[in-house]
């Protein structure tokens, strides 16, 4: 569900810059504790989904130090998870102005210290945001370009201090799903360039495994390269951390059922959605984003247990649960009006072949596995919405 959800959307983190830079810019060591402190409030408010207390922690991180670039990042980072489930302007608009401001700061910094690792770190994963950003609105030239930049200014990350764990987060994004686009399929067939997808995989588990601030980010799509590598079981390894951690992040427990889904394990995927939609029913009745993700989410989980039906063969119960999910408000989502388009071509595949069709070969509708939200690398890949087939 991305990057992945494509999944798959969901921290925002960045390495502490060194101490001179951020006294110098915060104005004092009392600034730069109110930084650090707000940093981290936003930061867990992120991973627990609770987006509204993010923002308000990164708003103290930009009036802590309104000359650096990383509140700015933060913001746009939660702005790009909401806006990748619902066409809201202000979230466009919030994930735009940050952007615009975190990069021209960052590549400020970069131009008066062009040594500084943190830097290029912070230039790198912003340029990557804005790619991802702008394949969601199909601008590919401009994410294509912007995706190029990512790499080599983490490359450059890490050449001046190998031990930044947390760029390895964002090259093995970029490298991974690189080697999953069929353009790169193809060139890597003809052996115009490398296949990516194995040392994409080894910066994912070495920064899940000692990332600073990315760590969680680099396990939940290490999740989903495994996924895609029909490593299953491996990937479920990865992301019971996380579950354990946060029960209540529909994000994560929507990873897990689908994980099942991906593996033609209808029976138990449908047991997972269901448990997850039961979850989530308390939730629905809240104000705010909460309560929209809750809705959003409740509803996805809706219409992969009609998809579970359908596969398993109980086609009475699938066509009811189809015309329900096709019946329902889109709530202002792109994931929900392509779940609602694909409810109602179900329904007219059951009708058309009758309550005894066969199970659905490649040409039915799709089964759902997640596609990157981008070949480049973003900090808030897996709070992208999940695919809707």
């Amino acid at each position: 569900m991305r990057s992945a959800l494509v999944v798959l959307a969901l921290l925002t983190a960045l390495v502490r810059p060194p101490a001179s830079h951020g006294a110098a810019e915060s104005g004092g060591a009392a600034s730069g504790v109110a930084f650090e402190a707000a940093t981290r409030r936003g930061l867990e408010a992120t991973e627990a989904g609770r987006y509204g207390r993010a923002l308000a922690a990164f708003d103290e991180v930009v009036a802590a130090a309104p000359g650096r670039a990383e509140g700015y990042f933060f913001r746009a980072a939660v702005f790009q998870i909401l806006a990748g489930h619902f066409d809201r302007p202000a979230y466009q608009k919030g994930f735009d102005e940050n952007a615009a401001r975190a990069l021209s700061r960052a590549e400020a910094r970069v131009k008066a210290a062009p040594r500084e690792a943190e830097a290029h770190l912070l230039a790198g994963l912003t340029q990557g945001m804005i790619a991802v950003r702008a394949i969601q609105r199909r601008h590919y030239l401009t994410a294509f370009r912007r995706g190029r930049e990512t790499a080599r200014s983490l490359e450059r990350a890490i050449a001046l201090r190998p031990g930044l764990e947390d760029a390895y987060y964002g090259l093995g994004v970029y490298y991974y799903w690189r080697s999953r686009a069929r353009w790169a399929r193809l060139i890597t067939r003809l052996k115009i360039v490398e296949d990516t997808g194995d040392k994409g995989l080894r910066y994912l588990r070495r920064a899940a495994a000692r990332g600073r601030w990315l760590k969680t980010l680099a396990r939940i799509e290490l999740v989903w390269a495994l996924y895609g590598e029909e490593r299953f079981a491996e990937g479920r390894k990865a992301l019971a951390p996380l579950l354990r951690r946060h029960p209540d992040q529909p994000l994560y427990a929507f990873a897990g059922a689908e994980g099942y889904f991906l593996e033609k394990n209808y029976e138990r995927a449908r047991s997972e959605y269901a448990r997850l939609r039961r979850r989530l029913k308390a939730r629905r009745a809240l104000k705010g984003q909460r309560g929209d993700l809750a809705r959003l989410y409740s509803d996805f989980a809706e219409w992969r247990v009609v998809r579970c039906n359908y596969e398993m063969g109980h086609y009475v119960a699938a066509g009811r649960g189809a015309r329900i999910v096709r019946d329902k408000p889109d709530m202002g989502s792109p994931l929900l009006r392509r779940v609602r388009a694909a409810a109602g071509a179900l329904v007219r595949r059951i009708e058309g072949e009758g309550e005894t069709a066969p199970t659905p070969a490649s040409g039915a509708p799709a089964s759902g596995a997640p596609a990157p939200a981008s070949g480049a690398p973003t900090a808030p890949a897996s709070g992208a919405a999940p695919a809707a087939r």
